[in-house]
């Protein structure tokens, strides 16, 4: 069984214990490296966010946008300091903001849309939706229009898959078919034929 006690991201989150600096440089040249690996960037935004560094807005956006679930960025990971930052995004532990609120609270704006957010949001929400509707019509099968010649579509290795298989008399045809076809192998298909009737 696997330990999950040290694994490599663990070790990551420890050196950035120590020179936090530093393993963020190391994590960018890895999400350079591995760009959709979530962890990654969600390990950056943690060792920004414990040590207070600059990075941290830039980071947790970057992170907020390569993650699934973004649920684990706003589980109260920040206090209630009232300078600037998010405030548990849980209300009662019921209700959950959405994206673009917890997005807004972030960059410092008001959860206040303003007339021109609502107006778009109205015409999405009663845009017209595209309706097939249900022909009484038969659905026309093209595949019976098409005419397959044959004489085009025979191959040597159909002919021979034929005779193997014991369908002479389509082993036969196909023989007589390719000699007329490639009159330069008739006698090649000649001999075939023979086969077949001595068979």
């Amino acid at each position: 069984m696997v330990s999950h006690k040290r694994t490599y991201l663990t070790k990551l989150r420890e050196k950035g214990k120590e020179d936090p600096q530093a393993m963020l440089d190391h994590l960018d040249t890895l999400v350079q490296q591995y760009p959709y690996f979530q962890a990654l960037h969600h390990l950056g935004w943690q060792i920004a966010h414990e040590n207070n560094l600059p990075e941290e807005e830039s980071l947790l956006k970057s992170c907020s946008l390569h993650t699934k679930s973004r649920l684990h960025l706003v589980s109260g990971s920040y206090d209630s300091s009232g300078d600037g930052e998010v405030q548990a995004v849980q209300n009662n532990g019921t209700e959950l903001k959405s994206f673009v609120d917890w997005l807004q609270q972030l960059e410092g704006g008001s959860t206040n849309e303003p007339a021109q957010h609502r107006l778009i949001d109205k015409f999405i929400a009663d845009a017209p939706r595209l309706v097939v509707s249900k022909s009484d019509k038969k659905p026309q099968d093209l595949t019976k229009k098409q005419q397959f010649d044959e004489h085009t579509l025979m191959t040597e290795t159909l002919a021979d898959v034929y005779f193997k298989q014991g369908k002479l008399k389509k082993a036969k045809k196909a023989y007589e078919i390719l000699a007329l076809k490639y009159p330069e192998k008739s006698s090649f298909f000649a001999d075939q034929i023979r086969k077949i009737k001595n068979a």
